[in-house]
């Protein structure tokens, strides 16, 4: 999967300026912010698939090329959004949950990555074994109760911790590509595109609501890309390099409504703040415009 290296400053600095009441200028190769942790799918996995059954692993040539040569189960040529917020944060890049020892885990506090290539929203979602969200959330909630305790010892100071951090959600697009196209037959997958999209928000919006009751406050939640035009779709439609835009219809109401629903739950989470990350349509502009953004091929993965 190849992510225009410009795309990911950019959406990184855009989120920076979100969270600007964080920034403190002066110290800006510093931490801006305690942590980092991180949900999704293969758009931000950094490995935790290589400890797990399945096909959908990056752990070999050619991904990483562009990672000191070296493929570390990341689905990217180099470093993932994730990889690029961390980094623009002052923090370390958020190691694989299962990459990490169980017995250090405790020693890591400035974040960990949950996410995992081929699952999504749903439990029914997934292309072989994968951490759901609902089990990433779960592995959260046993960082929150036994890991980060030993670490951070008074309960003021982790309230504290929990509600500075950032939490990053990048996921979805497999509940399309891998349950509502692939399987139409399928109860919920019966429903219209508007139907649902509203659906999958629901259980989107139910499972951030658990993260808000760990103590997370601030989130960045990412829409789904246009994913009629990546390259796995692309080269099954009639004509060379086109997008299926029956495709990317049919994804859209899930990113116009998006930013809606978060708004609706900054509104219900009393001290919470939600910034949208718009990938949808600035995937848009890059098949439009693709020279602005340095790019000849405007395939988007």
């Amino acid at each position: 999967m190849e992510i225009s290296l410009r795309k990911l400053w950019v959406i990184s600095i855009l989120i920076i300026q979100q969270f600007a009441f964080l920034v403190d200028a002066s110290h800006s190769r510093k931490k801006i912010v305690p942590a980092l942790y991180v949900f999704g799918d293969s758009t931000v996995d950094a490995g935790n698939n290589n400890n797990l059954k399945t096909l959908a692993k990056a752990n070999k040539f050619p991904y990483g090329i562009d990672f000191n040569n070296c493929s570390t189960g990341r689905f990217s040529n180099g470093k993932t959004i994730a990889d690029i917020i961390a980094i623009r944060l002052g923090l370390p890049m958020p190691p694989p949950y299962l990459g990490v020892p169980k017995s250090q885990r405790h020693q890591v506090v400035t974040g960990l990555n949950y996410a995992s290539g081929s699952c999504g929203i749903l439990n029914s979602t997934r292309s072989g074994d994968c951490l759901s969200l609902d089990k990433q959330i779960e592995y959260f909630t046993l960082s929150v109760d036994n890991d980060l305790p030993r670490s951070i010892h008074s309960k003021t100071k982790l309230r504290h911790y929990l509600a500075n951090s950032i939490y990053l959600l990048s996921i979805g697009s497999n509940d399309y590509m891998l349950n509502y196209f692939k399987y139409p037959n399928e109860t919920n997958n019966k429903l219209n595109p508007e139907k649902y999209a509203d659906y999958l928000l629901e259980q989107l919006t139910s499972r951030i609501k658990r993260i808000y009751d760990l103590g997370a406050r601030k989130f960045v939640v990412s829409r789904i890309g246009q994913i009629g035009c990546t390259p796995t779709v692309s080269i099954r439609t009639p004509y060379s390099q086109k997008c299926n835009e029956d495709m990317n219809q049919k994804v859209k109401p899930y990113s116009d409504k998006l930013p809606g629903k978060l708004q609706e739950l900054q509104t219900q989470l009393p001290h919470s703040l939600f910034v949208n990350l718009d990938n949808y349509n600035f995937a848009h502009k890059i098949r439009n415009s693709p020279e602005k953004f340095g790019k000849r091929l405007t395939l988007i993965s």
